[in-house]
């Protein structure tokens, strides 16, 4: 149920949004997820849909994008990106110096742009 509580959140920021910027309708909404949230996209969906009911944001498209996860190198500084099906195989080992590796990007959930109507 991570999906439902993260879905809830981002309504409550809808909403507040729409207040400030004075918009009666949100027509679209356009999120990144990260490879390394867990999130399962179509759950978020669903999730949202359910929460949207009877505000702002009900009704509204959306547009949900995964992004890979990007490992650095502590000690030569590599940037790497991985593919989250690979990640159970992969060493956290950077490939080029055996510096350990850590996670650069990838954990976030972005909300990068709405579309709505005032």
């Amino acid at each position: 149920m991570h999906e439902l509580s993260l879905a809830t959140s981002v309504i409550e920021f809808l909403e507040g949004l729409s207040k400030e910027q004075g918009l009666k309708k949100i027509q679209a909404v356009y999120i990144e997820i990260g490879g390394m949230t867990h999130v399962d996209p179509a759950q978020f969906r669903f999730s949202l849909k359910l929460v949207s009911q009877g505000t702002v944001a009900e009704g509204c498209k959306l547009y949900i994008k995964k992004k890979d996860p990007v490992l650095r190198c502590k000690s030569c500084g590599k940037e790497m990106k991985v593919v989250v099906r690979d990640l159970p195989s992969v060493s956290f080992k950077c490939p080029c110096c055996g510096g350990e590796l850590k996670i650069e990007k990838g954990k976030e959930l972005l909300l990068k742009r709405i579309k709505g109507t005032k």
